[in-house]
């Protein structure tokens, strides 16, 4: 009587391990980019900044770089020990140009605001502006 012979039960486990593993590394390709895409990543840029020759004024464009939209509710300048807050609610800062028109940025929109220090900052001088969002603060160091 003649018997056939098949692979060994070692090697059958090997090569369902390796077809298992091949099928789950196709799928974690394939469905990493759209789980990805749905992560929430608010982010923004300090993309311009402008100080007046008085060191009074200055003029800022802040660009949401991020999957999300951004709502922008204040600024705040500090340079050595002086801080000003200026808030969009209230008159000391103004928007200059925006998409929306308002303080709101969908993902790739840029905002352009004027605001007015109460201290004057030297050319050459480092400062810092702290841009204020409804899901993100950042601060950015400048020279003036």
């Amino acid at each position: 009587m003649k018997t056939r012979r098949g692979i060994s039960p070692f090697l059958a486990t090997i090569i369902l391990v390796v077809i298992t593993l091949m099928i789950g590394g196709l799928l974690y390709t394939q469905f990493r980019n759209v789980i990805v895409s749905q992560v929430k990543n608010p982010s923004m840029d300090l993309t311009n900044i402008n100080v007046a020759p008085n060191g009074e004024s200055i003029i800022l464009s802040i660009k949401n770089d991020g999957n999300v939209p951004l709502n922008i509710s204040a600024f705040a300048v500090s340079y050595g020990a002086d801080l000003n807050t200026f808030r969009f609610a209230s008159s000391n800062v103004t928007v200059v140009s925006s998409p929306s028109g308002g303080t709101m940025l969908q993902p790739g929109d840029s905002l352009t605001a004027q605001m007015t220090t109460n201290f004057s900052i030297p050319t050459f001088d480092t400062f810092t502006v702290t841009v204020i969002g409804d899901q993100l603060a950042r601060a950015f160091n400048v020279q003036a």
